[in-house]
């Protein structure tokens, strides 16, 4: 399987958008897109807390707010819904493509088959955080 992008319009098309979520999406899917995982892996990037890219049910979810980027890990829109967890806040670009990286290599050595949530539900939050680097 391999990553797929979803991106919001961003800060130069929506007057809500509080970070620049199309030039973070740009460089992610750059760097991303087409990169084989072990599973089906989906990335959103949201310029503000409305969402529009739905980045609370992407296994990456990033979204935009006043005080910089949130992170989320884990979500799922599936047959099993899961709400990603948050796993930063406050981060700006530079370190929300940092822990994207270090998410993305820790999911490729550890999972099998199947999709980040689940790999984060078997291991625990707080394990999963140590693993990328958080705690």
């Amino acid at each position: 399987m391999c990553a797929k992008l979803k991106v919001c319009p961003g800060i130069d098309n929506c007057k809500r958008a509080q970070q620049d979520a199309l030039s973070l999406g740009l460089v992610l899917d750059e760097l991303y897109h087409g990169m084989q995982l072990p599973s089906k892996f989906k990335m959103a990037v949201s310029g503000c807390m409305n969402s529009c890219s739905e980045p609370a049910v992407r296994d990456i979810g990033v979204m935009g707010t006043p005080r910089g980027f949130t992170l989320l890990a884990g979500g799922n829109a599936g047959i099993r819904p899961r709400i990603g967890d948050v796993v930063a806040e406050g981060l700006d670009e530079s370190e929300v493509l940092e822990m994207v990286d270090r998410i993305i290599e820790f999911y490729m050595s550890s999972a099998k088959k199947y999709r980040l949530g689940r790999l984060i539900d078997d291991i625990g939050l707080e394990a999963f955080k140590s693993e990328i680097g958080l705690l």
